[in-house]
């Protein structure tokens, strides 16, 4: 990508940060998001096709950033704990992306983290799995039930209002099978 696309991409993704902060995601208009970052509409479909496409890849590159200390954390709820802090940081960004669920392409983010994060924990500790009569699941439905539970966790977690990362650490893991935390 040449320098003056990669200062636009950068200068849009910033701006859709900023306005997400303000108003709701469904209430984003281009305009707004040009506005603020100082382009054109022809510049803003060069680099997306609507606000909610480029906030999920702006989010998608700070938690691309995150995801090297998901990747090293020493326990699922360390892990938990540096998803969960991001989610914090940008909390008004994604409260404003819930419609009341979060925006298709923005919770399709966070589920691709998480799932990525949970496989190459599996993948780590081989030991990690079920007992009993649940003993030879599938390590992808394994991780697509948990993926599909912590993304709703962090949802709620988000519509509460709370702002506790340790505490919904706390909850999440509780609510996880404990075979994942051995």
């Amino acid at each position: 990508m040449d320098p003056r696309s990669r200062r636009s991409r950068q200068a849009l993704r910033e701006a859709v940060l900023r306005c997400a902060v303000d108003r709701p995601i469904a209430e984003l208009t281009v305009a707004a998001v040009c506005r603020d970052a100082g382009v054109t509409r022809d510049t803003f479909y060069r680099h997306a096709e609507n606000p909610t496409d480029l906030l999920a890849a702006a989010l998608r590159d700070e938690l691309d950033a995150v995801a090297h200390d998901i990747d090293d954390a020493a326990t699922l709820g360390s892990a938990e704990r540096t998803l969960l802090a991001h989610v914090r940081e940008r909390a008004d960004v994604y409260r404003g992306a819930l419609e009341p669920r979060l925006a298709a392409p923005i919770r399709a983010v966070l589920e691709d983290v998480v799932a990525t994060g949970l496989a190459g924990w599996l993948e780590r500790h081989p030991d990690t799995g079920p007992d009993g009569p649940m003993a030879g699941l599938p390590r992808d439905i394994a991780v697509a039930y948990a993926t599909g539970g912590t993304v709703a966790a962090i949802e709620a977690w988000l519509r509460s209002g709370a702002h506790d990362v340790e505490e919904a650490t706390r909850s999440i893991l509780a609510a996880s099978p404990q075979w994942w935390l051995r």
